[in-house]
């Protein structure tokens, strides 16, 4: 008996051997290592963090730009012009006569622009107070052209000046330590009341050829015409548009042979408006 119990004894336990042996072997065909679950892990890890670096770069807001913008570049003055016939500008609107290359130039376009129209067949000007042309301040508008050589520029402008700076008139601009103005003015520097003014800034040094006192008028309406001749200019003036032209003074310039001429208006007292007719262009005989 106890042989045969021990044999049964023994078959039970062979038997519950080979039972554990075949859940071992299962477990061990279904256990992952740890150099498994590394080699199997890290290209998925790649793959994920590719794929959310993506995501994120996508779904980023922009980042501003804080860099100041650059300025656009100021318009290149068209070719000097040189003056071998008469040339008439005219401001009204059945004209055909409308200036070629001409600039309407206003340093204060962006912050106080000069109200400017030629709805009534003429350049009319309307100027608040504070512009000027001057060794200081060079903020005043003005309609110019680039000239080349020697020539005549005449305008006739409507303007009835009463207060301390006001002026209309005649320009020429090399650069803003050279430039001449001739205007139908009231004061400026000199003294004078109601008249005629011809100035020059010279290398920065603002000097008064004709001033008011010297060439008196009390027309609201006047002629005003300058001529090139080499390097100097000689200004001259008249009321009446059929009358004799009279003098008013030279100006012995060092300019290149390429300036901007035009009209200009400025004032430093209340609002005022000035009008121009026409600007010509002629050219200069020769002796």
């Amino acid at each position: 008996m106890e042989v045969g119990e021990t044999g049964v004894k023994r078959g039970k336990r062979e038997k519950w051997k080979r039972g554990k042996a075949n859940v071992e072997e299962k477990g061990e065909k279904g256990r992952v290592t740890n150099k498994e679950v590394k080699r199997a892990s890290l290209p998925q890890f790649i793959m994920l963090a590719t794929a959310l670096a993506f995501l994120i770069a996508c779904g980023a807001p922009p980042v501003e730009n804080k860099k100041v913008p650059t300025p656009a570049p100021t318009p290149i003055p068209p070719e000097a012009e040189r003056i071998q016939k008469p040339v008439n500008i005219s401001f009204s609107t059945y004209s055909r006569e409308w200036g070629v290359g001409w600039q309407w130039v206003d340093p204060d376009e962006a912050i106080d622009p000069t109200p400017h129209d030629v709805k009534t067949g003429m350049l009319r000007v309307r100027l608040t107070a504070r512009k000027d042309l001057t060794p200081e301040k060079q903020n005043a508008p003005r309609y110019v052209k680039p000239i080349a050589g020697d020539f005549q520029i005449e305008t006739r402008v409507r303007f009835n000046p009463t207060e301390n700076y006001e002026g209309a008139g005649v320009v020429i601009y090399n650069n803003p330590n050279n430039f001449l103005r001739f205007e139908r003015s009231f004061g400026g520097p000199g003294g004078g009341g109601s008249g005629i003014r011809l100035d020059a800034n010279k290398a920065g040094v603002f000097v008064s050829i004709a001033a008011p006192g010297e060439t008196q008028t009390s027309a609201s309406a006047v002629d005003l015409r300058l001529v090139r001749t080499g390097q100097v200019f000689s200004a001259y003036w008249r009321e009446d548009e059929n009358g004799e032209w009279r003098a008013a003074g030279d100006f012995d310039s060092d300019y290149p042979d390429a300036i901007m001429a035009g009209v200009l208006v400025c004032n430093t007292a209340r609002e005022a408006a000035a009008e121009f007719e026409y600007i010509k262009l002629l050219p200069v005989a020769k002796k």
